[in-house]
């Protein structure tokens, strides 16, 4: 009989806090969440604003560091970094994937796709072969010369999708994919995300978006800076 080994831990967190300065007191963003990710999870974070979304998916991604509380990323506890350590960590070991596309106005799509891996010293030739087998994955082959203003918004985002990939990370971080397009661009660009999660990526996005939401497998519900709910969704997924 064969018996599936479980699921490889990804991310731990335990009694995690974000307290920021304010005036002459503070505000406190996330209130002591502990959380558990596994490998090749599709997971969904959703709240109403101010709830502490934005900050986690920060936290996950090591763009922000925790007040207090324990951040294990596969055993390794992130908090004694420093950050040059967390810089390499962020290159290596995580996609990042904005509303705002976040690419660069000046540059064609094909040397957006490769800023990734230049910052990692890959060779040119290294660089423009990923890049270019990327963006036929995202089907802009034939936009690669193109700059961003030249595209629609559904373009822009599958050219934040490829560059998301190119260091072939492990957890691709999408703070609202869809945020800024249509609802049938967006329903093509969740399609692209659940390929991903095909293949073995793990994902985490924030949404406030039932549709979006409805992609994933795990819907986790933050209020106040704390998790009011953790839930799976049972039955097939879009």
């Amino acid at each position: 009989m064969n018996v599936s080994s479980p699921a490889r831990e990804v991310i731990r967190l335990e009694g995690i806090t974000k307290v920021y300065p304010m005036g002459g007191g503070s505000v406190a963003a996330l209130r002591g969440v502990s959380l558990l990710f596994l490998a090749g999870e599709y997971v969904a974070i959703m709240g109403s604003s101010g709830s502490g979304k934005s900050t986690l998916l920060n936290l996950l991604g090591c763009l922000d560091t925790p007040t207090s509380g324990h951040y294990l990323l596969e055993g390794t506890d992130v908090a004694g970094m420093t950050d040059r350590q967390l810089s390499a960590l962020r290159r290596s070991r995580f996609g990042f994937v904005f509303q705002s596309f976040n690419l660069i106005a000046q540059i064609s799509v094909l040397e957006n796709i490769e800023v990734p891996l230049f910052y990692q010293g890959r060779g040119r030739r290294e660089c423009r072969e990923r890049a270019l087998a990327l963006a036929a994955m995202v089907g802009l082959e034939h936009r690669v010369r193109h700059r961003p203003s030249e595209l629609s918004g559904g373009q822009m985002q599958r050219v934040a999708i490829a560059r998301a990939l190119a260091n072939d990370p492990s957890v691709i971080l999408a703070d609202e994919p869809t945020g800024n397009l249509d609802s049938k661009t967006g329903a093509e660009i969740m399609t692209t995300l659940d390929g991903l999660v095909e293949q073995g990526r793990t994902i985490i996005l924030v949404t406030h978006e039932d549709a979006v939401a409805a992609h994933a497998r795990r819907v986790i519900h933050l209020a106040d800076g704390l998790v009011d709910r953790d839930e799976p969704r049972p039955g097939p997924h879009p």
